[in-house]
């Protein structure tokens, strides 16, 4: 693996330096661009010499100059070193035009692109940054949010729940990396000639607050305001932006304001740790000083870091004196030692986290050759999970064959073809397939190992356990005694002891093991591997032998338990969420009684640290969620809660079909004659697999109410009813839409025709 490191500024030479240390502690191939956005060498440069940081492997020289000239230069730059480098990830870090740039040439490129700080938001469109850091976290593919307010707005701008990782902040790394060594070396204060608490810090930079001489002039009539009070010296570490708007107004500066050129990070650190009080424009300093514990006055209207204003340590007071000294007032009034809020913005190990995340999600490097275990194991199903499956215990060194009844996938497997989408799957085919380690076929060969893989499907709100007895029965023709048959599918109950005794009814002594599949559809191969996984046995010997045939591939944790615990597990988890499904639709209908949004309500509902209530929807679609509930209970008298949230559920379809319907109107023709399109009819975003999927259910209300329908979807390229090829297309087509799946190309969506949203 091979990771792209990009820089421009100050703030990300600082905050991906644990990133870029980590990246050398761990041997991880790395590269660092660094485009000189800042064009003074006091501003970033020097900063690779004192974190100790490698020089860049390739610096741009871009410098200053207009938003668009800038960016489109830095993309003109970076292009070609990302197609000699070939990295697999690139990392960007906050809102620069270097980090938009970065961006955009990665995601052209088709490489992946991770965002450190993302979700921030202003909400204020007239900083660039804002611009910046939006279109950025829209390209990325891991988003690595400061804490769960980033966390929320991101998923609430339609982002995949499963690129978001909450993780904190790399400034909270270096900070804690170099407190110690900035407090032994640093001789910052004896230089400016001040102690520690008897002074206040300044930084100011944004153009809103100097690029206009009456607002910078606004700006200093609030540090005179200040000093008049406190009588404190004010030191500010000045901007070179700033030096030349002071030049070029004339402004002569009073005596108490103690200018500095730009000074390094160790430096930086010792004045903000031993400042009384700090008033800054910056975001990153607004962190800094929280995780120091200084009292902090923004000067500006806003902040992308709410975290520090929530926890008390921060204020926003823009360029108003007077709300400057009631800030001031209140916090220079307390004891230093009640400064003891809580720290959002991370533990000091953020970058380890990142990194993690990262080289977890990477698959393993396709060319390498696969060791042998002389060991043999078939797999009985090539399906979504089967398949990759196998594949991985090949590439484990397992020989294995993947056992279907359809011949032409059969074919297809053998020829390294994979017969359906999923992320890295073809790569992995190819190689386990091209070395030998894999083979499919029509018939079960003798193994020592078998594992069951096949659908489960419900039949009459019960699980039908036909596909599973079938492929043991054609397991017990060729087992013998000892061997170990492993039941991955999704099972209810005590089917477990069943399939034993079907080998114990065929003279065989055989092992069963259940460890159930957990992993989703465009996640798979990630999932299996990092997930924990579940092993159930009738005994320690059997448990062991599966653990080890496990983690030969997965890197989560493996849990022991007996075969009936085992099986409920999944199906609690699964049900688990339908029940929380269920209650979110239901509220959905409460909040419309009560002609209130049902939305804010949840938002607001969540920001209590112990509540977590799901969104309304659709419908709940997918092989597991509308199915494991009716396993988990289907042999139980109890479970009347269950069976109401799955009676929920089900019915929402409906409900949402009849919302669409009722933007029809009311028309003497009745509803003959008018089209509905329906946006999304996969079960879930960004996948074809339209099994179970609540699409299915609101086309059948659809069909009943007489009306014609049209759907969307890139993924699923044939349907139930006729298709239309692009959005345009059918909002042109339509009178009314129904959003049904949350794809991303469904993100910001704009249309002319009435829609009905089931996923705001």
């Amino acid at each position: 693996m091979k990771i792209g490191i990009i820089v421009g500024t100050r703030p990300e030479i600082i905050k991906m330096a644990p990133v870029i240390r980590e990246c050398k502690k761990r041997g991880i191939a790395y590269f660092i661009i660094h485009s000189n956005q800042h064009y003074s060498q006091e501003m970033d440069s020097i900063f690779f010499k004192e974190l100790e940081l490698p020089a860049p492997d390739y610096n741009l020289g871009v410098g200053s100059g207009l938003h668009s000239n800038q960016t489109g230069n830095i993309l003109i730059e970076m292009e070609p070193i990302l197609l000699q480098e070939k990295p697999d990830v690139v990392l960007v870090q906050g809102d620069t035009n270097t980090v938009l740039a970065g961006a955009l040439a990665a995601s052209k490129l088709d490489i992946k692109v991770g965002h450190i700080e993302a979700g921030l938001r202003s909400y204020d469109r007239s900083m660039p940054e804002e611009t910046n850091r939006i279109l950025t976290d829209h390209m990325s593919e891991y988003l690595f949010a400061v804490g769960p307010n980033q966390h929320a707005i991101l998923a609430k701008e339609g982002i995949d729940g499963d690129k978001i990782f909450t993780v904190g902040n790399t400034v909270s790394d270096s900070l804690f990396q170099h407190l110690d060594i900035s407090a032994s070396t640093s001789s910052i204060l004896a230089d400016l000639g001040v102690s520690s608490g008897e002074f206040f810090l300044v930084t100011a930079h944004r153009a809103s607050n100097v690029d206009v001489m009456a607002n910078l002039l606004e700006l200093l009539a609030l540090f005179d305001k200040l000093h008049d009070k406190y009588s404190q010296t004010i030191v500010w570490p000045i901007h070179p932006r700033t030096q030349a708007k002071l030049k070029e107004f004339s402004i002569e500066l009073p005596s108490y304001l103690k200018l500095t050129p730009p000074v390094g990070y160790l430096d930086f650190i010792q004045l903000q740790k031993h400042a009384q009080l700090i008033l800054t424009d910056s975001g990153g300093i607004q962190e800094e000083a929280c995780l120091l514990g200084v009292p902090c006055i923004t000067l500006r209207e806003n902040t992308e870091r709410p975290e520090s204003i929530e926890v008390g340590a921060n204020v926003l007071v823009g360029r108003d004196a007077d709300k400057a000294l009631a800030a001031a007032e209140k916090w220079l009034a307390s004891d230093v030692d009640s400064f003891n809020w809580d720290n959002p913005f991370g533990d000091g190990h953020v970058a380890e986290t990142i990194l993690d995340i990262i080289t977890n999600s990477v698959p393993s490097t396709l060319d390498a050759e696969i060791i042998a275990k002389n060991e043999t194991l078939s797999v009985i199903g090539m399906g979504y999970m089967g398949l990759p499956i196998a594949s991985l215990l090949a590439e484990a060194g397992y020989k294995v064959t993947g056992v279907d009844l359809n011949s032409d996938k059969v074919a297809a497997i053998n020829k390294a073809e994979c017969p359906f989408d999923e992320a890295g799957l073809p790569e992995l085919i190819t190689k386990v397939v091209s070395q030998g380690f894999l083979i499919a076929s029509t018939e079960i060969p003798s193994s020592e190992t078998y594992l069951v893989a096949v659908p489960t499907p419900h039949k009459n709100n019960s699980c039908d356990r036909s596909y599973v007895f079938s492929a043991v029965d054609a397991i017990a023709k060729v087992a013998k005694n000892g061997q170990t048959v492993i039941i991955e599918s999704t099972i209810s109950p005590q089917t477990s002891l069943a399939v034993a005794q079907r080998f114990t009814d065929a003279g065989l002594t055989i092992d069963v093991v259940h460890c159930p599949e957990r992993a989703i559809p465009g996640q798979t191969l990630h999932e299996l591997v990092h997930n924990d996984r579940i092993i159930g046995a009738a005994n320690s010997i059997a448990q062991q032998k599966v653990k080890t045939v496990y983690q030969s591939f997965v890197k989560g944790e493996v849990f022991l338990t007996d075969l009936t615990t085992a099986e409920c597990i999944k199906l609690v988890e699964n049900t688990s969420r339908d029940v929380g499904i269920a209650f979110a639709n239901e509220l959905s209908q409460i909040c419309a009684e009560l002609e209130v949004d049902v939305y804010e309500v949840i938002r607001l509902a969540n920001r209590h640290p112990r509540v977590n209530v799901l969104t309304p929807g659709p419908g709940v679609g997918g092989h597991c969620i509308p199915i494991d509930p009716w396993f988990l209970v289907e042999n139980t008298t109890a479970g009347e809660f269950v069976r109401l949230a799955r009676t929920i559920n089900d019915k929402r379809p409906s409900i949402v079909a009849e919302q669409a319907l009722a933007l029809l109107g009311d028309t003497k023709g009745g509803l003959v004659g008018k089209k509905v399109g329906i946006l999304g009819v996969a079960y879930k975003a960004n996948v074809d697999d339209c099994r179970e999927s609540p699409a299915d259910a609101i086309l059948e209300h659809f069909n009943k109410a007489g009306v014609e329908v049209n759907y969307h979807d890139p993924f699923v390229p044939n349907w139930h009813c006729a298709g239309q090829e692009t959005i345009s297309d059918i909002d042109n087509w339509a009178d009314v839409l129904i959003l049904v799946t949350d794809h991303e190309c469904y993100n910001n969506l704009s249309v002319s025709t009435q829609l009905l949203n089931t996923r705001a």
